[in-house]
């Protein structure tokens, strides 16, 4: 059964171009009306399935050094966001349909944490936010990349009985860890699952102009 989609906000003034290359990890070679340009790629993570020669990608104007800035790629019938500087954004809008978090009253933002800094802190809980892009066999995966950041992240949640919140921005049927990149992440996330620390993976999509939350999926077994 489909999950039902909920609309949570829109992006404006996209650009659409082709992908061409990527120099380093936060560059993007792109064509857009016949001409080279770069841009802006805000995701850590390889993208390997995503970022692709000929792949269509959506785009804005940059702030920054470069002239613009990728936001989300085309693949397999889909747009998938990659814009990690959005999962704050996104979690702000999902908070409000997780029952988790109906009786909230303070969110703090970039909290420090012990040797981290996490993505928020509701009343006194803190929540670390990540955002998923890799699907493989209809499973979502998190990491792309090996993350030390990530792992330690995860450490400090389960030190401080907090939350993890997956934004799983492609479809899928359920979450796992991604063991094959990342032992250590994977294996403290396992930990993380049998102390009782609350892991809620929920489906995002995007249409190319709108954002939409579709509910919680399956955390899989791991």
């Amino acid at each position: 059964m489909a999950l039902e989609k909920y609309p949570i906000f829109n992006m404006p003034n996209l650009m659409k171009g082709k992908f061409l290359s990527r120099p380093n990890r936060f560059i993007g070679e792109i064509e857009y009306k016949g001409q080279i340009e770069t841009a802006h790629i805000h995701d850590p993570g390889r993208l390997k399935e995503l970022l692709i020669k000929g792949a269509e990608v959506l785009f804005t104007y940059s702030k920054g050094k470069l002239k613009y800035y990728i936001k989300a790629v085309h693949t397999r019938n889909e747009w998938v966001l990659i814009d990690t500087s959005l999962h704050s954004k996104i979690a702000m809008k999902v908070f409000k349909f997780l029952p988790d978090f109906s009786n909230v009253r303070e969110i703090k933002k970039e909290v420090k944490i012990g040797n981290s800094r996490i993505d928020f802190v509701l009343d006194n809980v803190p929540l670390e936010v990540k955002g998923v892009s890799l699907v493989r066999d209809g499973i979502a995966l998190f990491p792309d990349a090996p993350t030390e950041r990530g792992a330690r992240h995860v450490r400090e949640i389960i030190e401080h009985n907090g939350i993890i919140l997956l934004l799983v921005f492609r479809k899928a049927k359920g979450f796992a860890p991604n063991l094959e990149m990342d032992r250590k992440f994977s294996n403290n996330l396992s930990e993380a699952r049998k102390k009782g620390i609350r892991i809620i993976p929920v489906q995002i999509s995007f249409d190319g102009k709108t954002i939409y939350y579709h509910g919680r999926i399956p955390l899989l077994d791991f």
